[in-house]
């Protein structure tokens, strides 16, 4: 039906002269308005409401006939120029879903944000967007590890929230390390900076981390420590290179289980307790195991369904 014909059908319906199946096409129109069931009471008071906002807009000379006002706001209604009103109004606009994005052991993935930024995803590490990004600000929740390439947006910072820590920014590069099963969170600063807080006590970890420094955070102990490294290090894993930071055995082990997609488990006292600091290259796990003998003194069994390393004994 066209503007022109429901503007006639308007005019007869409000001066009592439609015909009955003129009637209903406008009631048809109308009830199209609502998509959700009203009861008879709340149907009637929704018209008046739509009326008299209506009114108060188009805002006649007193002396205009009571007709040409049910006309003239069914005409406004026709054009559009308040039905932003009703729909605000009367018509709750569903929130968008937060999205889910994963990657097995075993693999990893890059993705594109809606805002530009790239993330490149390790093994085993998924990523929350949140169903809102992008209209206050741009929020996502990190389990694992992943490489962030920002896109700069001033007026909306990108804020990444892992366990416990928030990392906030508006245009750089770095690399977020967080496993739940890991007492140490960090993040290597490619370039730019970032902002780094405490989400349980609302403290500043670091106020400004910038290009070539690195920060662990110890979260049973609650303190940090920033140092310096070489360009190229954060995100090695992208390019299939292993850096361990001070990490014990355990957690290399798990590193390896998430990498090659095949438990790893790890015996004797100690495999908890030591701090190595090594990296070497991705390569098949029988020969990744090897060098890491050769570094670590331990020894290792593989087998078709799991690896089974043993830490060195102590005299």
């Amino acid at each position: 039906m066209s503007n022109q014909q429901l503007k006639f059908l308007l005019s007869r319906y409000l001066e009592g002269k439609a015909t009955p199946a003129e009637a209903a096409l406008v009631e048809a129109w109308y009830a199209s308005f609502n998509e959700t069931p009203l009861s008879e009471n709340d149907s009637e008071r929704l018209k008046d409401e739509i009326i008299s906002n209506l009114l108060r807009e188009i805002r006649p000379p007193e002396r205009v006939h009571k007709l040409y006002w049910w006309y003239a706001a069914a005409v406004i209604v026709l054009l559009g120029s308040t039905l932003s009103f009703f729909v605000i109004n009367h018509k709750p606009v569903p929130a968008m879903a937060d999205q889910l994005v994963s990657t097995p052991a075993g693999s990893r993935k890059t993705i594109r944000l809606p805002d530009g930024t790239m993330v490149q995803m390790n093994a085993g590490t998924s990523l929350l967007i949140a169903g809102d990004f992008g209209t206050k600000c741009r929020s996502i929740t990190l389990t694992g590890e992943a490489f962030f390439t920002v896109a700069t947006d001033a007026r909306h910072p990108f804020i990444i929230h892992a366990g416990s820590i928030q990392t906030t920014v508006l245009g750089t590069s770095f690399n977020i390390r967080s496993w739940p099963e890991e007492d140490t969170w960090a993040i290597d600063v490619s370039t730019g900076q970032v902002k780094i807080s405490n989400e349980v006590n609302r403290q500043v970890i670091a106020a400004c981390l910038t290009a070539n420094k690195t920060l662990v955070h110890h979260l049973q102990r609650g303190t940090s420590d920033i140092t310096d490294i070489e360009t190229g290090v954060p995100g090695a894993w992208r390019n299939n290179i292993f850096q361990f930071n001070n990490n014990s055995i355990a957690e290399i082990g798990q590193e390896l289980q998430r990498q090659y997609n095949i438990p790893v488990i790890v015996t004797g006292a100690g495999k908890d307790g030591g701090h190595y600091k090594i990296s070497f290259s991705r390569e098949p796990l029988a020969k990744v195991l090897k060098v890491l003998a050769g570094l670590t003194g331990i020894t290792y069994t593989i087998k078709s369904d799991q690896v089974i390393i043993r830490m060195p004994t102590t005299n």
